[in-house]
């Protein structure tokens, strides 16, 4: 059996390395020049942003023993300090029965996706825009497969359905975006947490992660502070396409309010746009994937908005195909 794997996300490369432990053949399609999917990192200058996702917290699922034991673990960093709260405007202590272990890596998140990635076949830069049938299979940018497994989010993953004339019950699942704010600052910041969450989601910022806080030593300068400020649903969905300079006036007030005034002018300031961050609602795996077909959805859409979760819609496709067709 050969697979094509659409997405090279950590659900896809999750699916591409199950199927190459049982000696089955894929390639995985992305269509960015990275790997990870949001488990992403910028650089600017001498800063280092994890502007999607800003950690890894395995909660025993099986992503813990693969980022633990599996995985190279010398660039692996657990997260010392909590998350604090936002809410009311002021940062607060947040509840220590809610701390979960956190992980992140030295050089940036998306370490992650890298290690996951090494030994598979992946085509970067490579947009999939439609599939067709070719006897029992599919042809996948000019070549043949067997199965396919699509992990983009699924209005996307709509558009290559449609090409096939096929549809499933998803109809209901919905994204909501962030609008996510790289800050570097010229000013020390020494915190008790590395993060503040809005958990009633009232103010424009819903998270702030203090990433020289978060892994100390690899993300700013001695003496500098690199920020990721994600904002909230309602935020980002009414400014997603608003000017730059305009959404990082508005999260540096926000700032300002929580940490200070020394952090009113940041020395460099990038604005990310993630248009699919996370589903509202998800639909359930099996209901989407029926039994005995070898057209298989995967990724956040079937499963929930975090890291682990997506690794493993990730293997759950690739295991339905090797239960049901190897």
């Amino acid at each position: 059996m050969r697979v094509a794997v659409v997405g090279a996300g950590i659900a896809g490369l999750a699916a591409a390395r199950r199927l190459r432990s049982d000696g089955i053949e894929s390639v995985v399609f992305e269509k960015s020049r990275g790997v990870g999917g949001r488990a992403a990192t910028r650089r600017i200058g001498d800063y280092t942003f994890d502007h999607g996702a800003t950690s890894v917290a395995p909660r025993h699922t099986k992503i813990e023993n693969v980022l633990l034991y599996e995985l190279d673990t010398t660039d692996l960093v657990e997260v010392s300090k909590p998350i604090w709260t936002h809410g009311s405007g002021r940062v607060a202590p947040g509840d220590p029965r809610g701390h979960l272990q956190r992980f992140c890596y030295s050089k940036g998140l998306n370490t992650l996706g890298k290690l996951l990635a090494e030994g598979l076949d992946v085509r970067q830069e490579v947009k999939v825009e439609g599939l067709a049938r070719q006897g029992s299979g599919y042809v996948v940018e000019g070549e043949h497969f067997d199965a396919v497994v699509l992990t983009p989010p699924l209005p996307q993953v709509t558009v290559l359905l449609d090409s096939l004339g096929e549809s499933r019950q998803f109809d209901k699942v919905f994204y909501r975006s962030c609008i996510s704010v790289m800050l570097g600052y010229g000013v020390e910041a020494d915190l008790p947490y590395f993060a503040t969450i809005d958990p009633d989601q009232r103010m424009p910022l819903a998270w702030l992660s203090v990433e020289s806080v978060k892994c100390p030593g690899s993300r700013a300068p001695q003496g500098k502070t690199a920020i990721v400020a994600q904002m909230s649903a309602d935020y980002s969905k009414w400014n997603l396409d608003h000017a730059d300079d305009r959404i990082v006036n508005d999260v540096l007030v926000d700032i300002e309010r929580l940490l200070g005034k020394q952090f009113e002018t940041p020395e460099v300031a990038c604005v990310h746009r993630w248009r699919y961050s996370q589903p509202e609602t998800t639909a359930a795996f099996d209901s989407v994937n029926r039994p005995g077909s070898t057209l298989i959805i995967a990724g956040d859409g079937v499963a929930q908005g975090r890291i682990e979760h997506a690794y493993e819609s990730g293997l759950a496709a690739a295991e339905r195909l090797i239960g049901e067709h190897k």
